[in-house]
């Protein structure tokens, strides 16, 4: 089989042009073409050097994050059922406050007068609402006023008190003591992701 053409050219022209060399250039090209060979391999040789080692990092800081991960994952586990148990309290939370304080109030055999405020966003982005809510009381035992108050102390719903204003109104007796005044509540809750 036959060269190309092109090829038998190439090799005419290489020969003539190596055969015009001296001695002493052809040592010249040939040292030009190892120090050309050998600078490339180390450049392949360093570019491999250096991609191994960012691979060894990189796999290092992997390591250092399972570590991390595994010496606090079981904090995280607890953070994090926390924060599911309060989301699930904030979701199931009664969005009739209004009706809790006033059935608690006539379980107890008085009557509150309770005005709840718009409720608006929390700052933090949990989506929660807060709603500012105002029991006024007029009248009542001091007995059944304290009771009133341990009730709500005690309810499921996220509610805490803000302020409370306790005036006597009347003080025949210890056991006759009338009480009147307002309490601020705060109540929370998360508001439904669908809703408008």
């Amino acid at each position: 089989m036959s060269k190309p053409r092109a090829l038998e050219v190439i090799e005419d022209k290489v020969t003539t042009v190596t055969g015009q060399l001296e001695p002493r250039e052809r040592a010249l090209l040939v040292a030009a073409i190892i120090i050309i060979v050998v600078a490339c391999v180390f450049t392949a040789f360093n570019f491999i050097y250096k991609s191994i080692d960012a691979q060894i990092a990189e796999t290092e800081g992997y390591r250092r994050s399972l570590n991390f991960i595994a010496d606090n994952q079981s904090t995280y586990l607890a953070n994090r059922a926390k924060k599911d148990a309060m989301r699930q309290r904030l979701l199931n939370a009664d969005s009739k406050v209004v009706n809790k304080l006033t059935s608690m109030a006539s379980s107890l055999g008085f009557d509150v007068t309770v005005t709840p405020k718009d409720p608006h966003k929390t700052s933090d982005d949990s989506g929660a609402e807060e709603q500012e809510i105002e029991v006024t009381i007029k009248n009542v035992e001091y007995s059944k006023y304290l009771e009133y108050l341990v009730q709500i102390h005690k309810l499921d719903t996220p509610i805490y008190m803000r302020h409370l204003n306790m005036t006597r109104t009347s003080a025949l007796s210890n056991s006759d003591t009338k009480m009147s005044g307002t309490i601020t509540l705060m109540s929370y809750r998360l508001k439904e992701q669908n809703a408008t």
